[in-house]
């Protein structure tokens, strides 16, 4: 236990990459693979953050994915016998280490002072508990976090490896950072498998909806309140929207084009009704204006998913 909290203090043991190249060509080819800024702009998975001389701070972005426990490369060039060294270790960011610290040094200071009051009045025995409780949440939250960031090493190491064109046998990996065939760029995208999942629930769901003829199911402290469709034309065309969103998920699980383009209908088909929705209905009363200004906002919203839509087309084949 106390040796995975120092290796998530300290990062991961040294690491070099013995550039091909000099110092300014170095900088400028792992400058020109990475990206300055990411945030909120990033459409496609790079690699983010600073690439200077004497500093270099790198993390793995994937679009629509935050990870505040993920590991960056830290690190700075160094020349070193003729030749230039990328030299550094992957390791969480500074403030988060600073706020777990804080984060976990509170809560045991309120575990100590809860204990010494359970022992004076047993009505307090809950306190040190608590506190227990929300430093392994802690502790929990940032395991969970590095799982899901297992593969960001290796990928990074990928990106620094191929833009210095360092040879297998220069680099030196600490703990954590795989070798080049280790990266998941061959691999199938997580979003498919979320995509794939999302199309399949919601067509089963709008199945089952016509199925049963329930178009609407609202539950509340006075009963639940259900709605069925006014005829079987529109039940027809539910059940029929429902097995197309299947095929969509089918599609979308085997990467086909298809899919790709029947994103942007539904996107464009999404927008659409935000816009018109809110000016031709007749119940909203003086909610209007905000259903105005939210079919706005929906608007920045369809364009932001549009443009990584678009991105993702070399997901996608034929």
């Amino acid at each position: 236990m106390f040796r995975w909290i120092k290796n998530v203090w300290t990062g991961s043991g040294p690491v070099e990459f013995v550039s091909a190249f000099g110092m300014n060509e170095s900088v400028e080819r792992l400058r020109a693979a990475t990206r300055r800024w990411s945030f909120p702009f990033a459409t496609q998975e790079c690699a983010a953050g600073t690439v200077k001389e004497n500093r270099v701070s790198l993390q793995r972005v994937i679009p629509m994915v935050g990870n505040s426990f993920k590991p960056f490369f830290i690190g700075r060039f160094e020349q070193r016998q003729g030749k230039v060294v990328l030299r550094g270790r992957f390791t969480m960011m500074l403030l988060v280490k600073v706020f777990m610290a804080f984060w976990l040094g509170m809560l045991a200071s309120f575990a100590v002072a809860g204990s010494a009051a359970a022992v004076a009045s047993p009505k307090a025995a809950m306190f040190p508990l608590a506190a227990v409780g929300m430093m392994g949440f802690g502790v929990g939250l940032t395991a969970l976090g590095q799982w899901f960031s297992r593969n960001d090493a290796a990928w990074l190491t990928h990106v620094m490896r191929t833009a210095l064109q360092v040879l297998p046998d220069t680099a030196t990996p600490g703990q954590g950072a795989g070798l080049a065939g280790q990266a998941a760029s061959g691999k199938t995208p997580v979003f498919i498998y979320t995509l794939t999942g999302l199309f399949t629930l919601f067509g089963l769901l709008g199945i089952i909806s016509a199925i049963s003829g329930i178009q609407i199911y609202r539950g509340g402290p006075d009963g639940a309140v259900i709605t069925h469709y006014a005829n079987d034309t529109l039940r027809m065309v539910a059940g029929a929207g429902s097995i197309a969103m299947l095929g969509v998920a089918l599609g979308i699980y085997r990467r086909m084009l298809f899919a790709w383009w029947s994103g942007f209908v539904l996107l464009a088909a999404s927008t659409v009704y935000s816009i018109i929705s809110p000016l031709v209905r007749t119940d909203l009363g003086d909610a209007r204006v905000p259903a105005v200004v939210f079919g706005g906002i929906s608007v920045v919203i369809g364009v932001f998913w549009g443009r990584w839509w678009h991105a993702q087309r070399h997901h996608f084949h034929d």
